[in-house]
């Protein structure tokens, strides 16, 4: 039952309907394409799932292959390019992080004291080994290449304060909520982010 329920909720997201509108809202689809905004989705997802994959002209060609639209790759890469293309794409992600979201604490009790309750936390990925100069991982023998998304989320508005994409050998520290946000809040983070200069900022607010 719990996995029909996950299923449903990635299907009320990932619906031709649903990506074809964030597509339109974003103005990334002005007027009917060869590439359309639910192939386009469907066929980048399934192809950056693929260990094989590591370029745009393979995922050009992943396009061609799952879609069957004869498409030139000039057109493919001009499509990636475009801002627009980026903003469906967040809609996406807000419409997902929406749905999937759990409300776990509730706003009264000894938590209502507190303006936010703020969670900060960082997950790292290797990626593929091509991409070791612009992504240097932290453990370079096993992983050339790394990136580390790091998120800021307010348990009780259960919602995201930051999204970050960066280099996995850079500091997490330069993720961090500034001290002077952190005012009538409640801030958790993981012990490694421990830093005495830090703190002090956050006791001075």
């Amino acid at each position: 039952m719990k996995d029909c329920t996950e299923l449903n909720k990635i299907t009320e997201v990932l619906n031709q309907l649903n990506i074809e509108e964030a597509g339109i809202s974003s103005l990334f689809c002005k007027r009917k394409r060869s590439i359309k905004p639910f192939e386009l989705v469907m066929s980048l997802m399934a192809g950056l799932g693929d260990k094989s994959i590591d370029t745009i002209t393979a995922l050009h060609r992943y396009f061609v292959s799952l879609s069957d639209i004869d498409v030139q790759y000039k057109p493919f890469q001009n499509q990636l390019c475009k801002p627009e293309f980026v903003t469906s794409i967040k809609i996406l992600v807000h419409d997902a992080m929406t749905k999937f979201q759990q409300q776990i604490l509730g706003t009264s009790g000894e938590l209502s004291q507190f303006k936010k309750v703020i969670v900060q936390d960082g997950t790292s990925f290797a990626i593929n080994d091509s991409f070791k100069e612009e992504f240097k991982g932290i453990f370079t023998k096993i992983s050339p290449a790394a990136v580390e998304l790091h998120v800021t989320w307010n348990i009780l508005h259960s919602t995201p304060g930051a999204i970050q994409l960066a280099p996995d050998h850079e500091s997490e520290y330069n993720f961090l909520p500034i001290a002077s946000s952190l005012t009538d809040c409640l801030f958790m983070g993981d012990r490694g982010y421990f830093r005495l200069s830090y703190l002090d900022g956050i006791n001075e607010h």
